[in-house]
């Protein structure tokens, strides 16, 4: 814990809850009825926006509490004090939020993660889904030029009709593949080759969707039931390379799996 009094840019600890809470110890901001302010970057709704009361908790030190059950929308929430200094990070136990397993009748999905920005300020990453599917083990079948998902789904089940499907960022493209399991529990493979007609020299992003069931609304296929806020460049999978095109599977910055091309000449 960080406890000297003389710092002037303020510093929080943090400790995370799997229910969502989130414990901020903050050195640097002990004036009289200060507040923690958290920010959605990009907001500007008054619910972008969130005050929280620091009291102080002794050694210079003052506490300020996020409970569950205040409402956060789904992006990023930067740390300020209330006079508007960003606040560094400082120690974050992020160990309630490693490997988190809701219960099976969760039916929105909930996560906090606190993480430092590349620019070295505290920021929340918060998610909010209903329904979920969380994406689990990525296998790859190079044998078929393919890779396998396995996930589980949380606020929904399998009906008949499921299929997965594969969405072109930036473009009206989908091509779908069955889904196989039952109840919550969802498994796929996708071959490549259908979506590798890649322009010479371009890249493209393919996103993956599951539709529980034949006329059920898409859902954005994730994995963020852990303490990782960016798997972008943490997750990196082997590259296959076929006539024409190099595929492998990825994260985007905000941890929705996708599925990279590259044309090769």
């Amino acid at each position: 814990m960080t406890t000297s009094t003389q710092r002037h840019t303020p510093r929080a600890d943090c400790i995370a809850d799997a229910a969502g809470g989130i414990t901020f110890d903050v050195v640097g901001a002990d004036a009289p009825q200060a507040v923690l302010v958290l920010k959605r970057r990009g907001g500007k709704a008054p619910a972008d926006e969130l005050r929280l009361p620091l009291t102080p908790s002794g050694d210079g030190v003052s506490r300020a509490v996020l409970p569950s059950t205040v409402e956060l929308a789904e992006g990023r929430w930067d740390a300020y004090t209330d006079g508007g200094v960003a606040v560094e990070p400082g120690i974050r136990d992020l160990r309630a939020i490693v490997d988190q397993s809701p219960g099976t009748g969760t039916g929105r999905i909930n996560v906090r993660v606190p993480y430092p920005t590349a620019d070295g300020r505290l920021a929340v990453r918060c998610w909010v889904r209903a329904p979920h599917a969380e994406a689990g083990a990525i296998g790859l079948v190079p044998e078929q030029g393919a890779m396998s998902v396995e996930g589980l789904l949380y606020g929904t089940e399998l009906g008949e009709g499921a299929v997965a499907e594969a969405r072109l960022r930036s473009g009206d493209r989908v091509h779908e593949v069955p889904v196989t399991g039952e109840g919550r529990v969802f498994g796929f493979t996708l071959p490549y080759a259908p979506i590798a007609d890649t322009p010479p020299g371009k890249e493209q992003l393919w996103e993956l969707w599951l539709r529980p069931a034949k006329d059920a609304a898409g859902i954005r296929i994730s994995r963020i039931l852990d303490d990782v806020w960016d798997k972008k460049g943490i997750f990196v999978y082997p590259k296959q390379t076929a006539a024409g095109y190099r595929a492998a599977p990825c994260y985007t910055g905000d941890n929705d799996l996708c599925v990279r091309l590259t044309a090769v000449g």
